[in-house]
């Protein structure tokens, strides 16, 4: 073989070694996305899950008044904890009969939400917390059979007279 052949077969080895290698490299990347973004309902951890208001309410222990208006919801299947948001306005008047029977210890003002149920909050599309000052919020944790669940709720005052709702959840061993 005269040595222009080998170096023409060198070449289009060597290019066709770079070119496995970068479909090799997309496909990881590609896979990896896959991995870090599940569809919704794939039911792997990390999975937005489609779940109706009423589930989510039972799942946070927090039912949703009757007189709600613009509720959003969402639930997150995770690899050993579950998480789920709601979101929700009410009147003033309704806002005050909301509160009233949750079994939170002691309702604080607060200026900011955590970065976890911010997440939530903006995946279904809820009013950002942030923006809407003070906020005032309390927690309680639940007992449940194989995990506790601890529910975080924040109110606040809207400039159209109503109140915003944003409640957030998780299991908690």
């Amino acid at each position: 073989m005269a040595p222009r052949s080998r170096r023409k077969l060198l070449v289009a080895v060597l290019a066709a070694v770079l070119l496995l290698l970068a479909a090799g490299v997309g496909g990881l990347y590609w896979v990896d996305y896959d991995l870090r973004h599940p569809k919704p309902d794939s039911g792997r951890p990390g999975a937005w899950m489609t779940m109706d208001a009423a589930e989510v309410s039972l799942f946070t222990r927090v039912a949703i008044p009757t007189g709600a208006d613009d509720v959003r919801w969402g639930y997150r299947e995770g690899f050993q904890d579950d998480f789920a948001v709601l979101a929700f306005r009410l009147s003033q008047a309704g806002l005050e009969e909301f509160r009233r029977p949750l079994p939170v210890t002691e309702w604080a003002e607060r200026t900011y939400i955590e970065s976890v149920d911010l997440d939530g909050f903006q995946h279904i599309g809820a009013p950002d917390p942030p923006n809407a000052s003070p906020l005032t919020c309390g927690g309680f944790l639940s007992p449940g059979q194989a995990k506790n669940v601890a529910t975080r709720i924040c109110v606040a005052s809207r400039p159209d007279g109503t109140g915003q709702v944003w409640v957030s959840a998780f299991h908690t061993p």
